[in-house]
């Protein structure tokens, strides 16, 4: 019983995150592993210490498609902090995804903004990678973030993939 109440918080989209993870683990062992096989058959051509420079432009070309699952996954895990139950206040507020009134009890997202959604309504608007808010569009997570992230993944990605 206490186990689904703490699932219920994931998305549906967590599981293809998951798998992903999983795979880019599986490509990097079995680059190790043909690394480690081809040194150890005296073929360290393929190993150089060479520094590559790399241009910021194409690390955030080549880390754009993931740095957006990895936001998403980790504003995920930040919007687990903002989930709450609604307290019944004076006033007929309402969601302004569903256009429903909150009703006491019902669980909210409050957004950093102030805004309140209900929790489905808002985790169907990150469902669609939207990381603003859906009223007064402010963003979620800062345009700085994504930079960075979308940098950080390029580097991952080409260190994975290249055979130094």
């Amino acid at each position: 019983m206490g186990l689904q109440n703490q699932l219920s918080d994931f998305s549906s989209g967590s599981i293809p995150l998951l798998l992903l993870a999983q795979i880019a683990n599986c490509i990097n062992y079995l680059r190790s592993f043909l690394l480690a096989f081809l040194r150890s058959l005296g073929l360290s051509r393929f190993h150089s210490n060479r520094v590559v420079v790399v241009d910021d432009a194409f690390l955030t070309a080549v880390g754009s498609g993931f740095a957006g699952l990895i936001i998403f996954s980790e504003q995920l895990h930040a919007n687990r902090n903002l989930s709450d139950s609604f307290v019944a206040s004076d006033d007929d507020s309402k969601c302004v995804v569903c256009r429903s009134k909150y009703r006491e009890g019902d669980l909210v997202r409050r957004l950093p903004c102030r805004h309140v959604f209900h929790r489905g309504c808002f985790d169907g608007w990150l469902d669609q990678l939207k990381f603003n808010c859906p009223l007064c569009r402010s963003p979620l997570v800062s345009d700085e973030r994504v930079a960075l992230t979308e940098r950080r993944v390029g580097t991952e990605l080409l260190s994975w993939f290249s055979l130094q």
